[in-house]
């Protein structure tokens, strides 16, 4: 029942490339709510860290380091480790080791539905790492699991190749089938988003300005009372 797949699809690269440069508010927009991750999966020590890459996911069966080790095998560079670990944190499935070996591959980031260890020395190697929190008690290196299947992670399923965006509010998952038609809306308005920022500097003028002022929330049915 426990499998390793080395060989999945990913979204082209240039689709991966182009995300990487929209709006990530613009991109929960065109997803909806069911691909958000629960918001307690942050960078871990607030680090305003930004990613985007496809899911190389680890399904684990216990407090395990064994098949996050497994996917360090099949990872590609810019590839996001997803790590199902059912939310549990009080013991931790991925640490310092795992994160330099990481590096070392050129994985874009780690996410970790659960905790991780060694926290000092995760940032220190300057690898994205996502997670709901830290905890000292170290897994075994022994229990078997499964690399590169369907998980539930953070709440929602993420299958092999996914896209998974991530920042400071949180992670976002895009289907890879999704993820061409989901690209070209946030494209399209992330410019108009970014034109209408210019021209808030610009002019040094607010959204209360731009939208109609009073008007707008008179529309609204809300009395306004000079």
């Amino acid at each position: 029942m426990h499998k390793v797949y080395a060989t999945i699809e990913r979204p082209p690269a240039d689709i991966v490339a182009r995300f990487k440069d929209v709006m990530r508010e613009v991109v929960t927009e065109n997803v909806g709510k069911s691909q958000m991750m629960d918001p307690a999966i942050k960078p871990l020590n607030g680090r305003n860290w930004s990613i985007v890459g496809p899911a190389v996911t680890v399904k684990l069966e216990a407090f395990d380091h064994l098949m996050s080790i497994a996917a360090l095998g099949v990872a590609k560079p810019g590839d996001v480790i997803v790590i199902a670990a059912n939310g549990h944190t009080h013991q931790s499935v991925w640490g310092g080791g795992l994160t330099l070996s990481a590096k070392h591959i050129g994985v874009e980031a780690v996410v970790v539905d659960g905790a991780v260890m060694d926290s000092r020395a995760i940032l220190a190697r300057e690898v994205p790492v996502f997670c709901r929190g830290s905890h000292p008690s170290h897994g075994t290196w022994e229990q078997p699991g499964s690399v590169n299947v369907p998980v539930a992670c953070g709440g929602v399923i993420v299958n092999p190749g996914d896209l998974i965006c991530g920042d400071l509010d949180g992670v976002v998952v895009v289907r890879k089938e999704d993820a061409e038609k989901v690209l070209q809306a946030c494209e399209e308005k992330t410019k108009r988003l970014r034109a209408v920022g210019k021209e808030l500097i610009d002019n040094q003028t607010t959204l209360f300005q731009r939208r109609g002022g009073k008007d707008l929330i008179i529309k609204a049915g809300v009395e306004w009372i000079d």
